[in-house]
């Protein structure tokens, strides 16, 4: 079969691989359209740790069952994992990718998606870059017939807009600041709104804001402006956004979403920092603060399926660009040369 795979740093083609063959507890996947995420981006530049070379990448992935083999004992059942019953040959699926142990303290107490000893399609196995991929059956939902294919590879990045979003304990009652307006980002926006929540997009990009506010976003604002802390009170008409996700990850947007949310609000921490962070106490204790990380989709998946069902126009405007498996690699250099003007690409099967 044809896959694109990633064997260094900068360093990647499209190549004839063996198709994979399915063990108990897994399918074989055809697939129809998978979404490059900034984790593919970063793995090709030689930025992503957790990647294994070489590697097929892909995990934002909608395709049809071609087989499966079940286990004998069945579906493996994880606390706070929704799995899908009586998955069959020809069902239009998506894709969880997340395959955790099942054994360690966040397995088995609700939180499958911060496992310790976690193992992800397309970074550690195998991902969806290619014809076919394979995947334990429990990673495995079915999307409406009706739902384009280019929507349906959109279910796993609003999944973790859906997952931020429970971090944050988002309501209609809140202001919400999203710092960030890249893809993930967007999708925390577009969960939030679809909750009632007010939303403010911050970025330093003007061609991401005005994306964001094209998407639904309340305001859009340059934390750059000199009245960019006016604007921002003028909108919540409080002492602060309620709920703030920084979702660029760096230490100058962590300290900048303690310093802008409101007394007793909450931070979500949804960008991957890899330096030090400074989280001055007497913030944290005069504001009663809630500072949370939030990490991939702890079984948000279903959810997002319906939130795009429901809202399938609300993310009009994320997708940039529609490209063919052969043009992979042009794409990763495309995110990399122009990410104010490219969001998200999807690789189509059929083209």
């Amino acid at each position: 079969m044809k896959a694109f795979v990633i064997r260094g740093k900068h360093d990647a083609a499209l190549q004839d691989v063996p198709a994979p063959q399915t063990e108990a507890g897994e399918a074989l996947v055809r697939v129809r359209a998978c979404g490059v995420c900034g984790s593919d981006l970063h793995a090709y530049l030689g930025h992503q740790p957790f990647f294994k070379y070489p590697q097929i990448p892909g995990h934002e992935v909608v395709g049809d069952i071609i087989e499966l083999r079940a286990r004998p004992e069945g579906l493996r059942r994880l606390p706070g994992r929704p799995v899908e019953e009586n998955l069959q040959p020809g069902d239009r699926v998506v894709l969880d990718p997340a395959m955790p142990c099942g054994e360690c303290y966040p397995c088995t107490h609700g939180h499958y998606n911060c496992c310790d000893n976690m193992r992800v399609v397309g970074v550690h196995a195998p991902g969806a870059m290619a014809e076919y991929y394979t995947a334990p059956l429990e990673c495995l939902h079915r999307v409406p017939q009706q739902m384009p294919d280019s929507l349906a590879a959109l279910v796993e990045p609003v999944s973790i807009g859906v997952q931020a979003n429970e971090r944050g304990r988002v309501a209609h009652t809140d202001t919400v600041l999203v710092i960030g307006a890249g893809t993930i980002g967007l999708c925390v926006m577009l969960v939030a709104k679809s909750r009632g929540a007010k939303v403010v997009m911050s970025d330093l990009s003007a061609e991401r804001l005005r994306t964001a506010s094209r998407m639904g976003a309340d305001a859009v604002l340059d934390p750059r402006a000199g009245g960019f802390r006016a604007d921002l009170a003028e909108v919540c008409q409080t002492g602060g956004p309620s709920v703030v996700v920084e979702a660029v990850g760096t230490p100058a947007t962590a300290a900048q979403a303690l310093d802008l949310v409101a007394a007793s609000g909450r931070v979500v921490l949804l960008g991957l920092i890899s330096d030090e962070i400074r989280i001055p106490g007497n913030i944290l204790v005069k504001k009663q603060l809630d500072f949370v990380g939030s990490r991939l989709h702890g079984g948000t998946i279903p959810r997002a399926v319906e939130l795009l069902s429901d809202r399938p126009g609300a993310v009009e405007g994320l997708i940039t660009h529609t490209v063919g498996l052969g043009q992979a690699e042009a794409s990763l250099k495309m995110m990399a040369a122009r990410p104010d003007q490219v969001l998200k690409v999807i690789v189509a099967f059929g083209l």
